[in-house]
């Protein structure tokens, strides 16, 4: 809201920052364990298996494709763990060039309005990570579309969907989100959220998604010539 306090828009943002990351626990505990209960079954079975309980060459072949998936997954998931802590961290120094805007909000599909502004300096494939989250995010309910204007040396985007449908926040934070850089992997609403929070927060912005009426709104907002 426009009119609360500095301090009550803090207390409003840790409090929503405080929900993100119990719902992400929850939610990447559930991730793990599900792969990890498909591994040890198979491998189980693989261990055990006599003549009692014979297993053919393709029984066994497609035990080892499913220990092989389930695996390749929680390896997607703990790499997302280290990046999100590296952001947190500040471990390792951003590569930071500078970037046309209407580059890094390129999509298939996706309508862009952008007013002429200066570059971004920053890292292209973390800033392309969290527009792509965001396209995602909305998408869920319905076709995004870009806006993007320079104002009060930031640059603020803001992704949207005009559509009936209702999300609620509890909903969005379990939905699943394509994966950026891995082809058929998905990341929860949560981590997906936490991620691009904390890539905008490196980069001296922030990130707010709204969900109070029909539809997703996802606003960003960065520093113009950050750096």
């Amino acid at each position: 809201m426009d009119d609360e306090t500095p301090d009550t828009g803090e207390r409003t943002a840790a409090a929503d920052l405080a929900q993100l990351r119990t719902e992400f626990i929850r939610v990447a505990s559930h991730e793990l364990r599900t792969p990890l209960t498909s591994i040890i079954t198979f491998a189980t079975m693989l261990e055990t298996a006599d003549e009692s309980l014979p297993l053919t060459p393709a029984d066994r072949q497609q035990a080892i494709g499913v220990i092989r998936r389930n695996a390749e997954h929680m390896q997607v998931i703990v790499a997302d763990l280290l990046l999100l802590s590296s952001l947190e961290t500040a471990e390792e120094p951003l590569d930071q060039v500078r970037l046309p805007v209407t580059d890094l909000l390129d999509f298939p599909g996706v309508p862009l309005r952008c007013e002429p502004g200066p570059q971004l300096l920053g890292d292209r494939a973390l800033l392309r990570e969290l527009f792509h989250t965001a396209v995602q995010i909305v998408a869920l309910t319905g076709p995004a579309e870009i806006e993007a204007y320079c104002s009060n040396h930031r640059w603020h985007i803001v992704i949207s969907a005009t559509t009936d449908a209702a999300l609620t926040p509890e909903r969005l934070l379990s939905m699943r989100i394509p994966h950026p850089e891995q082809p058929g992997e998905y990341r929860t609403g949560a981590l997906a959220l936490m991620l691009s929070r904390e890539i905008a927060a490196r980069h001296g912005g922030s990130m707010v998604t709204s969900v109070d009426r029909p539809g997703v709104t996802v606003r960003i907002a960065l520093p113009a010539g950050f750096g």
